[in-house]
Order: C-alpha cells, then structure tokens, then sequence
C-alpha cells in the first residue's frame, strides 16, 4: 500500500502489469481508416484522454500513471491478472473464472508455475507462448524476459520498479561490487580524501553542482511549502516527508538528505521536484554521475537464480515464500537486440545483452519505444502520443487503425468526450461530475445518447486512524483499557459514516467496515462467517443497532456504546457524561478529556470526512467530551502530522497495490506503520500472509489480522469511493467496452476489442 511522495517510486514491476493488456479471447481482424485525431471526425482513430505524460515511454523507465498507460498499449506482461488481481497461472490455454455470476476466460503471454523445494527455495518456472512478435519482427523469447531481468538487476538501475530488491537466489551477490560514483562520492562526504574511484576535478565538480544546482532544486521546495505554512528550512522539510533536518539547516543541507535518500541517483532525486527539473540545474556530466557504475569489488558473473531452459522457458528460484514475488513477474519483456546490443547478448558466457552498469541504450529510447502489444508507437508531439494498431497482435489485431493519448486537464475530461475530441477519459468522480455527466445526457442518467459511464471500486479507502502511543491510558498502548478508550472514540464516530459518505459521495462511494479495499481478493464479504460492521457493539459485546431504528436512535446507541466503553477503559461515568479521566488522558484547560483529529480540508471543510467528525464532535461534547477538528489547509502538513508521530488522530487515505501484505502497514518494523501498533500476534499473522502461496488460505489470516487491528481501535475505515471510465456513447460502440470493471481489469485491458461506430 502507498501514500507518501517518496513511496510511490516504490512501485514494483507488478504495477506495470496491473496495467498490461490482457483479453479473454482473440478478435477478428482490423476495420476501419486513419484520421484526424484532434477533431470530432477522427474515423478508425480511438483518442483516449491522458493526464500528466512525461515521456517515459520504456517498460523499464516508465514512472506517470499516463506514461504507464502507454507502456500497456505498447507492451505485453508475462503474468496475467484477473479482475481480483489473483494471477492467472494457466494463461496460454486460459483460465475460467467467476467474477459477480459470470465467468471470464483470461488468457496470456505465458503460463507459470511453482514448486517449494526441499531446501526451502522456491521456483518459479515461467514457459512462454512461440507465436508473439515485437513491433520491428523479432520474436519475443525468453532471451528478452532475461533481458529485461538483468537491467532491473543492474546496480545503477534508477527506475521505479524495485525487483531488485526481492530476494531472488544470487542476486546480491551479482548487485555486488558496483556502485554509481554519486553514491560513492555523496556517501562518501565533502572531507574525503580517498580517490580510489573518482578524481579531484570529479569531486570538486560534483560538490560544486550540489552547491549550485542541487540548493536551488532544494530552495524551490522550500518556497514552496514557505508560501503554504511552512516557516524555516526545517519545517519545509518536515512538510514533504524529511522530518529530521536541524533547526538550522539550509537548503544545501536539505537536498543532501534528498540525495541521500536515493542514494545520490540524480534521475530519481526527481521525483521530489516542486517546478525546475533537476536535470537543468545540474550539469549533464555530474548529472551523468549518479548512473555511472564504478567496480568497487568482486561479484558473481550471473544471478544464479536466474536459468534459461530452453528458448521460450526459464526459472526463477527465490529463498524461502514470499507471496509478493509472483507479480513481481509481470515485467514486459523488452527487446534485447532493440534496447540493449545484440553482440552483447550471450548468456551461456555470462552476458545479458549490456555492459553490466551501463544502461544508457536503454535509458536513451525512453521517447521511441518498441514493444510486442497491441498497438505500435508512432510518436510523441505537442501533447500527443500516436499510436496505430499491431496486425500481428497476438490476441488478433485491434479493431480500431489508430490510438491517441492526449494531454488533458482535469477540467476537460467531460467536455471532451461530450465535443467529440475525446473518446474515452477518466475523471474524479463526485456528485457534481455525476451531475455534469446526467445533464449532458439529459435524461438524469450516467448513461445514455451522450455519454456512457463504467464504475468500479477505487483502488483504496479513506479512513480515520488513531496513534496508539499518543491516545492511551496510564502510557500503555496495548493494554485493554487503552484499547477500549480508542474504540470508544470510534464507536461514537463510526455512527456518523452512512450520513456523511452519502452527503460527499452520494451512491458513487459506500461505507467500508475492514481496514482494505474492497477491491481486493482479501476483503471481506458480507456473507462471509464473521463478517461484522465495525465498532457496532458495547463494551459487553452487545450489538447497539437494530434493522428498524431510525437514524436519530442509532446514534442515541452509539452514545450508549461509546460510554460503555469508555467505563471500561477507567473513565468515570454519571448521568450519561463522563466526570473524571483515567491516568495518561490528555486533559483540555477546563479540565475535560480532549482529542484532536486532523483532516486535510483545505482549511474549507472540503473532505468526505469533514462532515462525519462535525457531527461527531457534537456528540462528543454532549457527554463531556472535548473533540477537536484541525481542518488543515496545508496537506503536507498533514502528512508531516503523523509521519513524524505526533498527531493523535488523522484522516487520509491508502492507495493498495495488487496483493494485500499488511506489513509496511501494521507489523511493528512496518515502515509506515503510523499507528504505532505492536503486537506479536499481528506480526505472527502478517508473516504466515507471506509464507503461502494460495490466496484461499491467505485470506483468512488477512482476516483474523484485521479483526486485531479494530480490536486495537487504531483505525476506522471510512469510505471505498468510485473510478471513472466516461466513454462516447456517439462514437464508441459501448456493447466492445470491457464488462464488469474492476481496478485490476479496466476498459485498457481489453483494447484489442473496442469498437468504434
């Protein structure tokens, strides 16, 4: 799961197959003619609306959720995902499966299979398809999928996905003895006089391009966040997730914490720009510096874990289960004779197609991209990638001659599609564009002669926490009377969901009780054996609602329970308030239990949540309680607010990945565990997820694992909300657009078998 900047360049080569191109069945063969993209007549052309295209156009580089997109076009992934996100193993023949009462055949590039080993390893044996082809002709082998392996494992790989960092057989000990010069040089401080691995001029250059180049990308942070709220270096900092600089700390010392933070990787410093990129402040040579790799010791000639079979075969071989290391499989495999050199591509001899430690080939077809999907890039110009259709797609050439991604603003994803120069866009859903969309149709309907829309479940949830150190009695987080304090204050606030959901979100978001997306194939279902609506009973264990109560005794009930268990956790309750507090309760100036919840509301109250904590708050102050709302309108200082461990309460949101691993999360080392949860019956369960490989046995541990993290009150799930797909009912034929959506299965992964009228 995901929710910090620095966190999204964590995403792992399964997010490029989540976005792959995947079908259930062949198509016929193309129709259609070649158009003009940027009017309402582009006959045979599909225009798709994009936001946020950066040019990063290789499988192996990609990092924009738009760019992303156009990789998916443009290449094919190994692993097949169905519309839960579980893999499909069985890909070449096809799998059925169920999904909401009908069934879907996926089919794929590849079928792939495991096997634990007596010694504890696990193999991965992945056996492609012979009849797929790349754009230029050349078939796609397993010589490209070892390819395309190999640069994730090179040592100066700088993109996004982290494959490197599974622990496949061998692979440290091939990333060993190479590090890029920045590294050693920044590593290595201003006062190091060891010239081992790089010159006196290199260095003075390096430090002077910091000075220079790397304070002003630095200082641009700071005034940004400076005109936001933020009062010094350090707060600035603070603010975009670097909350350990000094009091005194300068715009050079901060973006020394950011190059630190990846290892001085100039590209991947990047991602942390706030307007000017880095790339222009830095000279090329000393920018070139943080890719350049430099042999500083011995290292294995190979992954041994890496072996190729036969042309179309090979296995991976892992330590031990990890459950994540499936859809690390989902790499596209990338040319080796296009983005590497063919004379260097060897494998009996230990070569993979580079120079270990020089990607630059690679790095240098970011804008011209060549893959095997269902579409060939054209080109790249004023906003517009073009695209047009591969006949020898091997799930049957595209219906459509031609594909265009343009660069649009948020503001136009409706306009657009309603003026004909879009076909299809995805615009943040809400009850004012569902308003938009039921009046352009004007039929109060999301669907009719205008427009078509598809929903489906964000790929995430809203939420309220709580930070068990800061919200406990006698400083005992994990006692039963600090877990019934926390869940007291949740009992009372989840009363409030059902109203406040349906004021934001109207009927585009519902009410979640498990702390995961419904999207996953690990949430709970209501028909499920155990399945509870969250914090919905006393102290006692007695339920508080009934089906026939009206909205004002459902929250009479909830005043009931929240006092309950309040009792229980050492408060002194009469007449229906609490008059005295247990021992370690943070205490307001008159004397009454007081909590404060931040919620990034633009300081405007603008939040699904803002609405629920109001009402709450009242509640609260009817018992005697003192319950604050800290609207604020700086969002990074909210993030600042918990990542740092101060904030008691918080609103945000999580972004889930494909597979449910609690760990960053809830286990005590989790690295974003804010909700400063410990408990070893959790970590035990979190650690047996990883440890299996059927997703039916995993989800019952998933489950006993959140029913702790709702025991221990430090989270209440809010809201699943709504994703987008807005089409042209005038000029697509909506019958072609992929069915039953889901995050893991969009009108994307069916592109071959869009249509247009």
């Amino acid at each position: 799961m995901l929710v910090t900047r620095r966190n999204m360049l964590g995403l792992s080569a399964a997010t490029m197959g989540a976005l792959a191109l995947a079908a259930c069945n062949n198509t016929t063969e193309q129709t259609g003619d070649n158009g003009d993209a940027n009017t309402g007549d582009h006959a045979g052309t599909l225009v798709v609306a994009g936001n946020g295209l950066e040019g990063k156009f290789c499988p192996l580089f990609t990092a924009s959720a738009a760019d992303q997109d156009v990789v998916s076009f443009n290449n094919i992934a190994l692993l097949m995902t169905d519309r839960m996100a579980e893999p499909v193993l069985s890909a070449i023949e096809g799998e059925t499966k169920e999904y909401n009462g009908t069934e879907y055949t996926y089919t794929g590039p590849a079928d792939i299979s495991m096997e634990e080993n007596a010694d504890g390893t696990v193999t991965y044996t992945v056996k492609m398809r012979d009849d797929i082809k790349f754009h230029d002709g050349n078939p796609v082998t397993i010589d490209d999928a070892i390819f395309t392996f190999y640069a994730y494992f090179d040592p100066t790989y700088d993109g996004s996905a982290t494959l490197y960092s599974n622990d496949i057989v061998g692979l440290q000990e091939y990333r060993s003895g190479m590090a890029t010069l920045a590294s050693l040089i920044g590593n290595a401080g201003r006062d190091n006089t060891d010239f081992t691995y790089w010159t006196q001029e290199q260095q003075d250059a390096f430090w002077a391009a910091v000075d220079d180049g790397g304070t002003k990308f630095a200082q641009e942070i700071v005034d940004y966040m400076m005109e936001n709220g933020a009062t010094d270096v350090a707060s600035a900092a603070a603010g975009w997730n670097y909350p350990d600089l000094p009091a005194d700390a300068t715009a050079t010392t901060f973006f020394e914490a950011i190059a630190a933070a990846y290892d001085w990787n100039f590209s991947a410093c990047e991602a942390e720009t706030a307007g000017t990129a880095l790339s222009d402040l830095i000279p090329e040579d000393v920018y070139a510096m943080g890719t350049q790799g430099v042999e500083t010791g011995d290292a294995a000639p190979n992954v041994s874990g890496i072996v190729k079979v036969d042309d179309y075969t090979m296995t991976v071989t892992t330590n031990g289960v990890d459950a994540t290391m499936i859809y690390q499989l989902s790499i596209a495999p990338c040319s080796y004779k296009y983005y590497g050199d063919e004379s260097l591509y060897d494998y009996e001899n230990n070569s993979f197609g580079f120079t270990k430690g020089d990607l630059s080939k690679a790095r240098s077809l970011n804008g011209q991209p060549m893959g095997s999907g269902a579409f060939k890039f054209d080109d790249y110009t004023s906003g517009t990638v073009h695209m047009s259709a591969n006949a020898d797609y091997y799930k049957g050439a595209p219906k459509v001659s031609n594909l265009n991604v343009v660069e649009t603003q948020e503001a136009d994803m409706v306009t657009g599609v309603q003026a004909g120069t879009l076909d299809v866009s995805q615009p943040s859903y809400s009850m004012e564009v569902e308003s938009q969309i039921k009046e352009i149709n004007g039929n109060d309907d999301v669907n009719g002669d205008v427009l078509s829309t598809f929903l489906h479940d964000f790929r995430g949830y809203g939420y309220i926490a709580i930070a068990a150190g800061n919200v406990c009695v006698n400083g005992e987080p994990a006692s039963d009377a600090s877990k019934a304090l926390r869940k007291g204050i949740f009992t009372l606030i989840a009363a409030y969901r059902d109203s406040g959901v349906a004021s934001y979100y109207g009927d585009t978001a519902s009410v979640l009780n498990y702390p995961i997306s419904t999207s996953s194939w690990a949430s709970p279902n209501e028909t499920d054996p155990g399945y509870e609506v969250c914090y919905s009973t006393d102290a006692s264990g007695n339920p508080l609602y009934t089906a026939d109560m009206s909205e004002e005794d459902r929250y009479a009930a909830a005043l009931q329970g929240a006092l309950s268990w309040f009792e229980a956790a050492g408060f002194t309750v009469a007449d229906g308030k609490v008059t005295a507090a247990p021992a370690g309760v943070k205490l307001n100036a008159e004397g009454v239990p007081s909590f404060q919840c931040n919620i990034g509301g633009g300081g405007q109250g603008d939040h699904p949540t803002f609405m629920i904590l109001q009402e709450a708050k009242e509640a609260f102050a009817s018992i005697g309680i003192d319950f604050i709302v800290n609207d604020i309108a700086n969002s990074a200082d909210l993030f600042a607010s918990y990542q740092s461990g101060a904030a008691e309460m918080w609103c945000a949101a999580w972004q889930s990945t494909a597979d449910p691993d609690m760990y960053q999360l809830y286990h005590s080392q989790g690295s974003t565990n804010y909700y400063q949860i410990n408990d070893p019956d959790l970590d035990e369960l979190i650690e047996a997820g990883r440890q299996s490989l059927d997703t039916e046995s995993r989800k019952p541990i998933y489950k006993e694992a959140m029913d702790i993290i709702l025991d221990w009150g430090v989270e209440l799930p809010v809201y699943q909300r709504s994703e987008c797909t807005l089409v042209s009912t005038e000029r697509v034929n909506v019958d072609s657009v992929v069915k039953d959506q889901t995050p893991y299965w969009t009108w994307k992964d069916e592109i071959e078998k869009l249509e247009l009228k």
